[in-house]
């Protein structure tokens, strides 16, 4: 696993616990994509969090052409269906700024 990509999932599994500590009803499961991704063609690594509940996935990606910058994305876990949201830097990512995303996005509603 590339560093980058190792970071990138511990920021976002730290996320994922204080979301669950947060919100303890949620159901919620921390993904690495780091061979998925290349085999469909797309040279990038990915850390998804999905809500079982209600089938959203929050995915950050990172593009190997873009190795510092996380695309952040929005879609279903029964469809390759992503909208981006958002680019930030990785080395300003917190474990605070993916908990805000986690929040405003696998929330039922």
């Amino acid at each position: 696993m590339r560093a980058s990509t190792k970071s990138l999932y511990e920021i976002s599994a730290m996320a994922n616990d204080s979301f669950i500590e947060k919100y303890p009803d949620a159901h919620t499961t921390v993904g690495l994509m780091d061979k998925v991704l290349r085999k469909k063609g797309m040279p990038a690594d990915a850390v998804t969090i999905d809500n079982i509940d209600n089938h959203i996935r929050v995915i950050l990606i990172l593009l190997d052409s873009q190795p510092d910058t996380v695309g952040i994305g929005v879609g279903s876990t029964l469809a390759d269906d992503i909208n981006v949201l958002s680019q930030q830097p990785l080395h300003t990512l917190t474990a605070n700024d993916v908990l805000a995303i986690l929040e405003a996005q696998l929330l039922l509603n």
